[in-house]
């Protein structure tokens, strides 16, 4: 588990405005991690602060496109159907394309959103813990102001009835969403799109901006994205601050149908009152957010599905870097449909409740995924 050095310890949420970058990067899946270590960036080209090591084969955090490890893979083994039986797209699928890549059974709305059953989510690979089998491109994005990035597989789905899922990433505060490239390319080789915001406030500003404009590109017919997209259900995911953005963006905008937050949690522990999606938080056993993380879970006001787990001998920046595959497994479970894993999360034995982690959930009598 990697754990900030103290000399640059972020001063969690609402009680500092920076967070400084850290170097050391961590191999695909956390191989060669170690309890305690410090937070990896990942990506072969360094970032500010860091001389990050390679986080996955052709990984690069530090220019304006990544390539994914594993050419020539099937990028439709592992994709879950909504029945629950597992589907392949063909042997053999090149790196870079996803027109065969495994589906994740018929979309539709969270909360009473609208549903379209015609329409199957892009999932390639299964393994949470590596890079999926497709390419991915980075670019800066301007709308709000600009300093933002988008992640998404180079080559975008042309299958019919086929569209990608969606989510917005939350950086940590005094931290680009470029140090989390580790995180966000992981999920895009495996069929997301992703938006990380320039710079998370705690409020719901530009995460809420992040899908207008997502839902622009897809209604524009000279966009890559056009008609591309998942958007009645959308994911918000942050690390430290960006958590806190991830929480009010679930209060507030109701395209939103799950959160994941990072190593975070409000210091008035009500973040989660009256959210009624599914949220997860993650949180390190040394870290600062830990009585935050825990107050927001065990606030008598939340009513929602939640889930917490702490990382044994993390630290602040355990989340995105150790925890990279419990975000991703979280996201395919709740936007993508592949409801087997649910297991890993809510059962004994899963994969985040043993080992490193120690988790408790409630309120997830009579829930059901979008696909159920």
């Amino acid at each position: 588990m990697r754990q900030l050095a103290p000399s640059v310890l972020l001063v969690l949420l609402l009680g500092c405005s920076s967070e400084p970058a850290v170097g050391d990067g961590l191999g695909a899946g956390g191989s060669g991690s170690s309890l305690g270590g410090t937070a990896g960036l990942g990506g072969t080209a360094n970032t500010a602060g860091s001389g990050a090591t390679s986080a996955g084969a052709g990984n690069n955090s530090g220019g304006t496109s990544t390539s994914t490890a594993g050419s020539a893979s099937s990028s439709g083994a592992g994709g879950t159907s909504a029945g629950g039986s597992s589907t392949t797209g063909g042997s053999g699928a090149n790196a870079g394309g996803n027109t065969n890549a495994g589906s994740a059974g018929a979309s539709g709305g969270s909360g009473g959103q609208a549903t379209t059953p015609d329409v199957k989510v892009l999932l390639a690979g299964d393994n949470v813990n590596a890079n999926g089998p497709l390419q991915t491109t980075v670019q800066d994005l301007d709308f709000s102001g600009g300093g933002h990035i988008l992640v998404r597989p180079t080559t975008l789905t042309t299958e019919p009835n086929t569209k990608h899922p969606v989510a917005i990433w939350g950086p940590g505060g005094g931290t680009p969403p470029r140090d989390y490239l580790q995180l966000l390319t992981r999920m895009a080789s495996q069929g997301f799109v992703i938006v990380g915001i320039r710079v998370s406030t705690g409020d719901a500003v530009l995460m809420s901006a992040a899908i207008d404009w997502l839902e622009d590109q897809d209604a524009d017919s000279n966009s890559p994205l056009h008609d591309r997209l998942i958007l009645d259900r959308v994911g918000v995911f942050g690390h430290s601050m960006g958590g806190l953005s991830s929480e009010a963006t679930a209060q507030s905008d109701d395209r939103v149908s799950t959160a994941l937050l990072d190593n975070s949690g409000s210091l008035s522990h009500n973040g989660l009152v009256d959210v009624k999606i599914p949220v997860g938080i993650i949180y390190g056993e040394t870290g600062q957010e830990k009585p935050n993380a825990e107050g927001d879970y065990n606030n008598a006001g939340n009513k929602g599905p939640l889930w917490l787990s702490m990382m044994k001998g993390g630290g602040h920046g355990s989340g995105p870097w150790d925890g990279a595959g419990a975000n991703v497994a979280w996201m395919r479970w709740h936007l993508g449909g592949e409801n087997s894993r649910k297991a890993e999360f809510l059962s004994t034995g899963g994969d985040y409740t043993t080992g490193i982690w120690q988790a408790q959930f409630k309120n997830w009598d009579g829930w059901k995924n979008w696909n159920e």
